[in-house]
């Protein structure tokens, strides 16, 4: 068996594994998780699958999972990178939420309750390291020795998927091409986990900064009238009207700040000495397919809890 056919048939185990576990522990009457478990759990259901997998196989993690040092200018400029990206993402969530439902309500209403350094170590630590390590570790490092953009790509999708909810799906895509795109600028994982982490904990900041105001909280949300997305549906012509105006307002500056971020990009490539191997990049590799039964299958179970998500 291929490694590309044999990683995505450890990605459909996984995808079967978590949506499973999720209905069953749904389904249960007498097994009540706390939000921080349920967090906690989603995470090793993603992350015990992938690790069991290289065991298994017997693949030395540090080949799929490069780490490499970083100049301390590196670590600052892939911050600025990502921060300049920040627009594009505010963007493209607000786009989705025209259409359907926020998908980080539960997710704020941890931030909002619970302890800020859980929420970070939760929120931004776990899933930056987890994550990481399996989509742009176990997967997109199988994938690029055969065909390095579509490797970008589906690695990218799947982890768009893997958040099983239309609005989260579009700017997780791009943060996953973004930060494969950094990894292969640095040639360690560690930049993408710093990327995942930076974009992460800035989301739990500024929901503990806004809070005491009420603004994000999907309560005070609630009782405001605020809908938390599907603006279409729950907000007038004026209001919509508005809405558009301000996302074409960022639009602009997004257009602008990720311009910035390839010249940021740029930077980081010679800084790290990887110019040479960033021009070369998508020259070479075995030309295997990536796609395969097993891949496509675990697309559309993920793509029908979305629907579900939509239809409930």
């Amino acid at each position: 068996m291929t490694e590309n056919k044999s990683v995505n048939r450890m990605f459909l185990v996984l995808t079967i594994i978590y949506i499973g576990a999720s209905f069953l522990i749904g389904s249960l009457p007498f097994v009540r998780l706390s939000q921080n478990m349920a967090l906690l759990l989603s995470e090793a259901l993603i992350f015990i699958p992938a690790l069991l997998y290289c065991k298994y196989k017997r693949i030395r993690i540090l080949e799929l999972v490069p780490f490499r040092r970083m100049h301390p200018a590196v670590c600052v400029l892939v911050v600025v990178c990502t921060y300049l990206m920040y627009p594009l993402l505010i963007v493209l969530n607000a786009v989705t939420l025209v259409f359907v439902e926020s998908g980080t309500v539960e997710i704020m209403n941890i931030v909002n309750k619970g302890n800020f350094f859980t929420a970070v170590l939760l929120m931004a630590v776990l899933p930056s390291f987890v994550e990481e390590f399996v989509f742009r570790g176990v997967l997109f490092q199988t994938y690029r020795k055969s065909k390095m953009l579509p490797g970008i790509f589906l690695s990218a999708f799947l982890f768009g998927c893997m958040h099983m909810n239309f609005n989260q799906f579009l700017y997780a895509f791009v943060l996953g091409i973004y930060v494969a795109f950094l990894m292969e600028a640095t040639g360690s994982i560690f930049s993408a986990m710093l990327a995942h982490f930076t974009i992460n904990v800035t989301s739990v900041v500024m929901s503990y900064a806004v809070s005491p105001f009420g603004v994000g909280n999907p309560a005070w949300d609630a009782q405001a009238g605020i809908p938390a997305g599907k603006f279409l549906e729950t907000m007038d012509s004026r209001s919509l009207a508005l809405l558009f105006l301000g996302i074409a307002f960022w639009a602009v500056i997004a257009l602008g700040t990720t311009a910035g971020a390839v010249g940021i990009w740029i930077a980081i490539c010679s800084i790290s000495g990887r110019r040479e191997h960033v021009k070369r990049m998508f020259q070479g590799g075995n030309r295997e397919g990536i796609i395969s039964p097993s891949v496509v299958a675990a697309i559309l179970l993920m793509i029908g809890m979305m629907m579900r998500e939509v239809l409930i």
